[in-house]
């Protein structure tokens, strides 16, 4: 009897231990978080999309891109009934009592969003139900109001897929990497970006193949520096290849529009687009 128990114990040990060891979610490469570590980094889910980040800017407000709410052929504004956004929680796949799901009512896209060049690629978002009051594993993110200089060490925590090939399934760990910023003439070498880095936007990550970088899946995330919301990922999807480094919208330079949607009241109809850029 004692000795079938051990048995029946070893044996649902080792199935607990076989699926710790599947692989999990992966930015590209980088470590595991913690509940806890970013408070501030949520998932959206959109059927039109394959996965996006997003930032806690209040309790009824997430920052992302314009990208990650615009319909992927016709480039209008979603349905936000479509969309679903997930925090205070670290495996997307096994919930914990962390885990807070909200829909999203309004989509507030940045009018100058330039769908050409990317430039203004931000939106915020409201959400039906406000996140409960602030606690240790949800919690908004502090902007970062400073110019920081090159080399300024910085942190991306998302939910990525390991490779830029098909079919780009996302893992459900999140992870975190570690990124310097770069000098904006390095990003935009003609083997780099193609001088794609605008003023409003800044480069960081490696230039050389490098195991931690963003990857699919990571769009619309918050890069922070210092522990404040620097730059929300617009492009550079190296997924460990050379010459993608990440590339983000200046968060500091947008901070007067972004306090003005929170307390708009109206609301852009799905199928609003932007202006048609002449470049």
């Amino acid at each position: 009897m004692v000795k079938s128990l051990v048995i029946l114990i070893l044996f649902v040990f080792g199935v607990v231990a076989s699926k710790e060891d599947v692989p999990s979610s992966r930015v590209a490469g980088g470590a595991e978080t913690f509940p806890g570590q970013f408070p501030y980094v949520v998932s959206i889910d959109s059927p039109y999309n394959l996965h996006c980040g997003g930032t806690i800017l209040n309790r009824q407000h997430v920052l992302t891109t314009g990208y990650c709410v615009m319909h992927p052929v016709s480039f209008t504004l979603v349905n936000p009934f479509w969309l679903r956004v997930i925090a205070g929680d670290v495996n997307l796949v096994s919930p914990s009592i962390r885990r807070e799901v909200r829909n999203v009512t309004h989509i507030f896209v940045h009018p100058n969003y330039n769908l050409l060049t990317g430039n203004n690629d931000l939106a915020v978002m409201r959400l039906h139900t406000p996140l409960p009051e602030f606690h240790n594993t949800i919690e908004p993110a502090s902007i970062n109001r400073r110019l920081l200089s090159d080399n300024t060490m910085c942190q991306y925590a998302g939910w990525g897929a390991l490779s830029n090939t098909a079919p780009n399934v996302l893992f459900p760990r999140q992870h975190f990497i570690n990124v310097p910023i770069l000098p904006t003439e390095q990003c935009n070498a003609p083997n780099v970006h193609g001088n794609r880095v605008l003023p409003t936007m800044f480069c960081a990550g490696s230039i050389t193949t490098n195991p931690n970088t963003v990857c699919h899946g990571n769009i619309g995330g918050g890069l922070f520096c210092n522990d404040q919301l620097t730059g929300v990922l617009v492009f550079g999807l190296a997924c460990g290849t050379a010459n993608q480094p990440g590339v983000y919208m200046d968060v500091r330079q947008y901070r007067e529009w972004i306090d003005l949607q929170f307390d708009r009241t109206d609301n852009p109809p799905p199928g609003w687009s932007p202006p048609m850029p002449t470049n």
